[in-house]
């Protein structure tokens, strides 16, 4: 009995050694896994924070988290920014060319429907500055337009009708009949050159009563033709007007007979006179 009982004590030492390094072993795992997992979590967090925060210096934002600025170029309209076609403040300008209003007297850009065109520089607004203005020589031309005064005090060109697009020079294109002023003897009336009519109206440069002499020499130069050689289809005649009278007009060109003319017969040179057939 003596000697089996330190065996048996012996036995059981060597499981609770046994036992305890089981246990210590299992402690040691645990730690092991718990330290990992607070590795793990800190290390998220880091990553987050430096996510979040970007590499640049404080007050500064992140590129990649800013959305960009949308610039207009040059061929966008920015919202507030009026259109040339759009009419602005009596006044003001238009991004390029003379000025134009509406018969309401609000200004425009000229490419728009408009009655009034601008004369920039004028020493005064007169006959003579609207048939420059136009392209024509206020020494022989008679038209149908005028010279108005718009807001502001300017001279402008009043062509008796609403137009499209600068008159400017528009004299220089053609007969520009729509603009010379006739005579429709039918109706008794001044009418446009471009519609029927009996005579064509044409200056001398001078207000004085004109003579048959002075129509004769105004008549070549504003044909472009002598006036003898057309004598069969036209006439030329001075007009009964005063000495002094503000209208320029002081000789006419008619047609023959109960002729009607359907344009005009300026610079007409060679070409055939446009009668009515």
């Amino acid at each position: 009995m003596t000697n089996g009982t330190p065996r048996r004590g012996a036995a059981v030492f060597r499981h609770l050694d046994k036992f305890i390094e089981n246990r210590v072993l299992k402690a040691a795992v645990a730690l092991a896994e718990v330290a990992g997992l607070v590795t793990l979590v800190v290390t998220g967090v880091s990553a987050a924070v430096h996510w979040v925060a970007g590499d640049e210096p404080p007050g500064q934002s992140s590129s990649s988290s800013t959305t960009p600025v949308s610039t207009p170029t040059p061929t966008e309209t920015s919202p507030g920014t009026p259109r040339l076609s759009t009419p602005t403040a009596a006044g003001t300008t238009p991004a390029d060319g003379p000025r134009c209003w509406t018969v309401a007297r609000v200004v425009i850009d000229c490419r728009e429907t408009h009655r009034y065109e601008e004369i920039p520089t004028t020493a005064a607004c007169d006959q003579a500055a609207v048939v420059g203005y136009l392209g024509g020589l206020a020494t022989l031309d008679v038209l149908v337009a005028h010279a108005a005064v718009v807001p502001g005090g300017g001279c402008s060109v009043d062509p008796g009708r609403d137009l499209s697009g600068s008159a400017k020079d528009v004299l220089r294109s053609g007969t520009a009949a729509a603009w010379r002023r006739c005579y429709d003897g039918a109706v008794h009336k001044n009418v446009a050159c471009s519609v029927p009519h009996t005579g064509e109206y044409l200056a001398t440069g001078s207000l004085r009563r004109a003579s048959d002499d002075e129509c004769q020499l105004a008549a070549l130069a504003y044909l472009d033709q002598t006036p003898g050689n057309l004598s069969d289809d036209l006439v030329v005649r001075p007009l009964d007007v005063k000495t002094g009278t503000p209208d320029s007009a002081r000789c006419s060109i008619d047609a023959r007979g109960n002729h009607q003319l359907t344009g005009s017969v300026r610079s007409l040179g060679p070409r055939p006179v446009p009668l009515a057939s």
